[in-house]
């Protein structure tokens, strides 16, 4: 709703244990005549276009996409596309947000380094009664 009210366009990942760096960053796929054209992933087309981007149960989500993150996250402030080796800086509108339930409690959660969770700021929130 918050998105929406202020204007921006809101896109959402959500993470398993399959997820793959190209759903976040994007992959060659092939166009109507068979040619293979680059499409950005959803954090690539974030990034580039002032999205606002919730990565919906980031501690589920393989190393590999982690790492993805990590320029991003960092004062460099850009995502790498290594297929293409473009690199983009965040437009100004972008906006990265992530949720995550606590390791431990829900099966097959990883508990993130304190250095990458240290790129976030922390909200911790109590379950909500199904009553609300």
């Amino acid at each position: 709703r918050l998105a929406r009210a202020t204007g921006h366009r809101l896109v959402r990942v959500n993470n398993h244990e399959h997820t793959d760096v190209q759903e976040y960053v994007g992959s060659f796929q092939p166009d109507a005549s068979g040619s293979l054209v680059w499409r950005d992933g959803a954090l690539a087309q974030a990034v580039r276009h002032g999205y606002w981007i919730v990565l919906d149960e980031l501690n589920l989500a393989p190393s590999d996409v982690l790492e993805a993150l990590n320029r991003l996250l960092d004062d460099n402030r850009e995502l790498h596309l290594p297929d293409t080796s473009e690199t983009i800086r965040p437009h100004e509108s972008f906006m990265l947000f992530a949720t995550q339930n606590p390791p431990g409690t829900y099966g097959g959660r990883k508990v993130l380094s304190r250095a990458f969770r240290n790129r976030f700021l922390e909200m911790q929130m109590d379950e909500i009664p199904e009553a609300e």
